[in-house]
């Protein structure tokens, strides 16, 4: 069982295939011991408990919505992670060692770290990786705050490879949901490291240095370029990112307010998409409707909480803030908020706002196996200890 977590950790910043190779296996695992799997009645975790109601009520309303094609099938799949919580928080309780899966972890993040710093070196590599930037980013920058909250005759080494993960994020990756998502947990962690009344002067402090460093950092000067290029301009044709999902965003909106109180349906949001799409594209002088792209045929609209609005209207919004919630909410024994679970899912919520994470397969992946590891972590160390 060891093996195979270490084996998902590592695999998991980079690799859906291996991370599905790994989970069957961890699968197979908690088949072989059901019964002491079973002991830790992973289900009544209220996140475990209210993902699976999600995936439910995904999967129902897709049956319902229709059509009953492999494409539907495939959207359901798309969230199967809420699926696989409750087991993989069962295993990670009930093993001896968990930190089989944060050493692979360790491992697996640095590696991909130190694959963007050589990739200047090799073109085949830059062009594999380049496409992967967002979920890079997201993923490094969660990897980094875990490593810091970690303590142990360690900890100086997972402070290393946090820095490292960190440096890598701002200087080598051009994602502007890491570059959010990593100044808002390295804020977190000062807030978090630093007690007393000197904490809000350090963290404001911390904020300050950090936007300094940042606004020197190369792929966040062109990220920041572009954001307020598309900005200045607000036109939903201009060919920049911010201004497709300015569109995408205004696209999804629309659909979602034309559909309530059940949406449109999970494998269907491309169907309503494109009409909408086209119509307001239409407006622009300089479109060619024979050159649409994505931003015409987009199947989500970059935005989990309008996604689940638009897809499965009112009770779906709902049952994933419920979600989020759940974990954001979660005490330890002694009624303190932990905080590396805390600003895991503060970084989770916050990310939801810039992309589609649960729906996603590498950021969705990531989140939930480290919030399942988490969590875990947690109902051990509020369980009773054994009777001698």
């Amino acid at each position: 069982m060891q093996a195979a977590m270490a084996g998902l950790g590592f695999v998991l910043p980079f690799s859906p295939a291996g991370v599905a190779w790994f989970m069957a296996a961890l699968l197979v695992v908690a088949l072989c011991s059901l019964r002491h799997v079973s002991r830790t009645a992973a289900w009544r975790e209220p996140t475990a408990a209210i993902g699976l109601l999600l995936f439910a009520y995904i999967a129902l309303h897709t049956a319902v919505a229709g059509p009953w094609t492999l494409a539907s099938v495939g959207s359901v799949n798309k969230y199967h992670e809420l699926l696989f919580f409750p087991v993989l928080l069962a295993l990670f309780a009930a093993t001896s060692r968990p930190r089989a899966f944060l050493w692979g972890l360790g491992a697996g993040t640095l590696a991909y770290a130190l694959a963007h710093w050589v990739a200047p070196w090799f073109p085949a590599l830059s062009q594999e990786l380049a496409p992967k930037r967002i979920s890079a980013g997201f993923c490094l920058a969660l990897a980094a705050y875990l490593m810091l909250h970690q303590g142990g005759r360690f900890a100086w080494m997972w402070r290393g490879i946090a820095a490292v993960l960190a440096a890598t994020v701002l200087f080598r990756i051009e994602g502007r949901t890491g570059h959010v998502v990593l100044m808002l947990l390295a804020i977190a962690s000062v807030w978090n490291l630093r007690p007393g009344r000197w904490r809000m002067p350090a963290a404001v402090g911390a904020c300050v240095a950090l936007v300094l460093v940042a606004f020197n950092a190369p792929p966040v000067q062109t990220r920041m370029k572009e954001t307020l290029s598309g900005l200045s301009t607000m036109r939903m044709g201009a060919e920049t990112s911010t201004s497709i999902r300015l569109a995408l965003l205004a696209n999804g909106w629309t659909i979602a307010a034309a559909h309530q109180p059940l949406g449109v349906g999970f494998s269907r949001y491309a169907e309503f998409h494109e009409p909408v799409a086209r119509r307001r594209l239409a407006q622009e002088p300089d479109w060619n409707p024979q050159k649409a792209s994505w931003e015409v045929f987009a199947n989500n609209p970059h935005n989990e909480y309008l996604m689940q609005l638009a897809c499965g209207g009112v009770p779906a919004l709902a049952l994933l803030l419920a979600w989020i919630a759940a974990a954001a909410f979660r005490r330890d024994a002694s009624g303190r908020a932990p905080p590396a679970l805390t600003g895991l899912v503060l970084a989770f919520a916050v990310g939801c706002l810039f992309n589609s994470l649960v729906m996603d397969f590498v950021e969705g992946h990531f989140y939930t196996v480290v919030l399942a590891w988490l969590l875990a972590g947690e109902r051990r160390a509020a369980a009773p200890p054994p009777v001698s």
